[in-house]
């Protein structure tokens, strides 16, 4: 899996020193978007492979530009070339994927927090593809910044503008394009939905079983009790749940993800 390549590559980054560090980051910065057009295993396998090939080379007093050249953009650009690129069945259920992760956990935020639930099916769309163009924006923007082309104040600044004028970009579109048409939901249907769209999570969850799908689940998870709670008490208590719960969650969903980590490593200690 690429999550275990990512893991492992992580590792070995830190025995390198800093200016071969450095380097690294910037050839895996680099790749951003380019990331979508090739099989996500076979690029991190290649990535670790190249960490693990550097490190033997620095013990040998090689460092990576003379290794792997004075341009990483350029060595990531001929790795890439090499590399198969994904068919576009892979194009489409990768992007099927993440969009209904996106709609469903955006489904279930609306869920502990409307009541009653009033959901615009269009807006969902709409908000899942500015989604989509901000985290490629980023991307690209701190991939600038990690070459210096950009300075990281000026990347800063623009990340909070774009982040404050998402929302706005969404309602102005959602306006023009009539897409703010929605639909109300009795608290019934809406708790089904919910459990619905919850289990399609679980289900998910237990095909991948990576930490970030778990994680995802137990937010998942809170937002829907947190969605049954206010629905049953009254609105003073209600407005405290809506606060407390997806912050327990939050902190439990970071403990999950990194008790996975721990646990795996001391499985692969324990083999070893």
């Amino acid at each position: 899996m690429i999550e275990d390549y990512t893991e492992k590559m992580s590792a070995e980054l830190m025995h390198l020193n800093k200016d071969n560090q450095a380097y690294m980051k910037k050839m895996i910065a680099y790749i951003g978007v380019k990331s979508y057009f090739y099989d996500d295993e076979l690029l991190g396998e290649q990535l670790y492979n190249m960490v693990c090939d550097l490190k033997v080379a620095e013990r040998d007093g090689i460092g990576a530009m003379d290794y792997y050249g004075k341009d990483p953009r350029a060595m990531m650009d001929q790795v890439l070339s090499e590399l198969p690129r994904r068919r576009l069945g892979s194009y489409v259920g990768l992007f099927l994927i993440l969009g209904t992760i996106f709609v469903g956990m955006r489904f279930v935020m609306d869920f502990a927090w409307m009541l009653p639930l009033v959901i615009a099916p269009l807006t969902y769309l709409l908000d899942l593809f500015i989604f989509f163009v901000y985290s490629q924006f980023m991307m690209w923007l701190w991939s600038k910044q990690s070459y210096g082309e950009i300075k990281w104040p000026w990347a800063l600044v623009i990340s909070v503008i774009s982040l404050i004028l998402s929302p706005r970009i969404e309602r102005v579109f959602s306006d023009h394009l009539s897409l703010n048409r929605s639909i109300l939901l009795p608290d019934g249907w809406a708790i089904v939905l919910a459990f619905l769209v919850l289990l399609g999570f679980t289900i998910m969850t237990y095909r991948n079983q990576g930490r970030l799908a778990v994680s995802l689940l137990v937010m998942g998870v809170t937002f829907f009790v947190t969605g049954c709670c206010v629905r049953f008490v009254n609105p003073g208590t209600a407005n405290l749940l809506r606060w407390l719960l997806p912050l327990i969650g939050l902190v439990l969903s970071f403990i999950v993800f990194r008790l996975q980590r721990k646990g795996k490593h001391h499985d692969i200690s324990y083999l070893l």
